[in-house]
């Protein structure tokens, strides 16, 4: 695409969440928030749990958003693809089932271990939360 565009698909394992035209794009990432413009150069990384976001080409300047919970991205031939874990779109968001005391799972968190193998999906339920509190404004 040389017209200043490029083509973002996002998938869970739900299947295909978002397709678009976008003029630019950011994903979360394990090395810090990535930004994709049109003919960036070729890119595999991993995505961490966060907010996404890209501007359609066809929808002014107002940025869509989404909540991108781990997995692959890529960007090759003008197609950036996230293969996520988990995606949440804004309208499908329901706070209720969030309800948990994320205070609670912090200590938790601070009384677990690095090595043990309940801090990595404990941090990572904390981070999705306050990334859907952070995308429903709350």
């Amino acid at each position: 695409m040389s017209d200043g565009t490029f083509q973002l698909k996002v998938f869970s394992g739900r299947g295909l969440e978002v397709e678009a035209t976008v003029r630019s794009a950011n994903v979360p990432s394990e090395g810090g928030e990535l930004g994709f413009l049109p003919n960036h150069c070729e890119y595999v990384g991993l995505l961490s749990t966060g907010i996404g976001e890209y501007i359609a080409a066809s929808g002014g300047s107002t940025a869509q958003k989404f909540i991108a919970s781990g997995g692959i991205v890529t960007f090759s031939n003008n197609v950036l693809t996230l293969l996520a874990d988990t995606v949440d779109l804004p309208e499908s968001l329901d706070l209720k089932p969030l309800s948990e005391d994320v205070a609670l799972m912090k200590t938790e968190l601070e009384r677990l271990s690095l090595f043990d193998p309940e801090h990595e999906a404990l941090s990572q339920r904390v981070a999705r939360i306050e990334a859907v509190k952070a995308l429903a404004g709350k």
